[in-house]
């Protein structure tokens, strides 16, 4: 069964984890949007290895791992981490790289930094250029993975685009990006990256014809999508289902089973509004215990309770056939687990459970209470469901009760054997 593994939240679900855990039973792995905006930090073999643009498969040594044609990559950042899984013992020798993958080049990480500063509102972006690669693909400019591999297709395309954006990072206070300083570098990791590259998209579709179980990933969580997530704190592309299709060149035909990774609380990185956010002593504590700190940049994550009408929207509009929820045992010490049912509108004290995810409505809504008796009791290594403390148990039903979609895998810890499969 060909299935899509994808965050329900606003990132950070343990993506990485979920997947490393589930690619033992699939011959394909694959990446289908997103740059190395996305951290997906696995622990296997007491090592730790954090992924920004390798497909969370690449540790499983029988699974080919394929980064397609919905991601930007910047080509140094990829050579860094093949060369860094290589040096921790790992070969990414079934690695493949879609040969028309968007690349992300110096000035579009200038200009990345230069539009945020000069935002009227700040988005939070990691400032790794992801967003204007993105423009240059949907504004019909891009240099493509293909175009590293003969030195003067990529001068012939980049010198243009690149006198353009400096005349825009110039005026606004911004350093000039000279292509001198790093076209060298960039064709060298063409070469470096070569013998990945192919044409995704028949290599995908032979896999399906022939039968083999895929794979798909995606990076960001679904409230972060381009078109459904809080616009405009969005990422620049889809990390819903139908960026699925559009990031692998694969037809919706092929998509079998979603599974949607959740957090048992919630967290944020950057702007945009959180209803249900924690700003006291309670959230230094859940912070601490679950490590929300960005695998990317390190920024501190704004945590909150379980967001259950959140979680639902996100099921609704992907549909979601399970779910895998994820650090449960950081959850381990609270007296009290709250979760949030529905918003109040705080201008008209009218109560609902529908997600709008505009800044506006979501800034001027308070969300409504449910809470319960904690387990007190550390449950890392419970290896059944029904070992689990009974308030863990009428934790989780609740949470499948309210969402009309069942946990069929529950994360107990950061070891890929700490899950319980019901």
């Amino acid at each position: 069964m060909n299935t899509v593994v994808m965050g329900l939240q606003w990132g950070d679900e343990g993506k990485g984890k979920a997947i490393d855990y589930l690619a033992n039973d699939y011959d394909v792995v694959v990446r289908y949007q997103g740059g190395h905006n996305a951290g997906h930090t696995i622990y296997f073999q007491d090592k730790k290895v954090v992924l920004h643009l390798l497909p969370s498969g690449i540790l499983s040594p029988h699974t080919i791992s394929v980064i397609a044609n919905g991601v930007v990559v910047n080509p140094v950042q990829l050579v860094e981490e093949i060369e860094q899984i290589r040096n921790q013992g790992f070969q990414p020798d079934n690695l493949q790289l879609s040969s028309f993958c968007p690349v992300i080049l110096p000035v579009h990480q200038e200009l990345d930094i230069v539009f945020e500063d000069s935002r009227y509102v700040k988005i939070g972006t990691t400032r790794r250029g992801i967003g204007p690669a993105y423009e240059d693909l949907t504004g019909r400019r891009a240099i493509f993975v293909k175009d590293l591999l003969d030195r003067d297709i990529f001068y012939k395309k980049a010198k243009p685009l690149n006198d353009y954006y400096n005349q825009k990072i110039v005026s606004r206070g911004g350093k000039e990006v000279s292509i001198d300083s790093y076209i060298d570098t960039y064709i060298e990791m063409g070469k470096k990256l070569k013998p990945f590259v192919c044409n995704t998209l028949y290599s995908l579709n032979s896999y399906l014809k022939a039968k083999k179980r895929i794979l798909l990933e995606g990076a960001q969580g679904v409230l972060l999508d381009i078109n459904f997530g809080t616009y405009p704190f969005v990422t620049s592309s889809n990390p819903t289902v139908g960026g699925v299709c559009t990031g692998t060149g694969l037809s919706h035909k092929a998509i079998e089973n979603v599974i949607g990774i959740s957090k048992a609380y919630t967290t944020r990185v950057g702007g945009g509004p959180f209803p249900s956010e924690l700003l006291d002593d309670e959230a230094n504590f859940l912070r601490e215990k679950g490590n929300e700190y960005g695998a990317t940049t390190g920024r501190p994550r704004r945590v909150g309770w379980l967001d259950l009408v959140a979680l639902k929207y996100a099921i609704m509009i992907n549909g979601v056939d399970s779910i895998f929820l994820t650090k449960l045992d950081v959850l381990d010490e609270f007296d009290q687990i709250k979760v949030v049912t529905a918003y109040e509108d705080t201008k008209t004290g009218e109560q609902g459970i529908i997600f709008d995810p505009s800044f506006e409505y979501l800034e001027n809504v308070k969300p409504v209470i449910k809470t319960f008796k904690g387990w007190k009791s550390n449950i890392g290594d419970i290896k059944q469901f029904q070992s689990l403390p009974l308030e863990a148990r009428q934790y989780i039903a609740y949470i499948e009760e309210s969402v009309e979609v069942p946990v069929n895998y529950i994360s107990v810890g950061t070891g890929r054997h700490q899950t319980i499969q019901k």
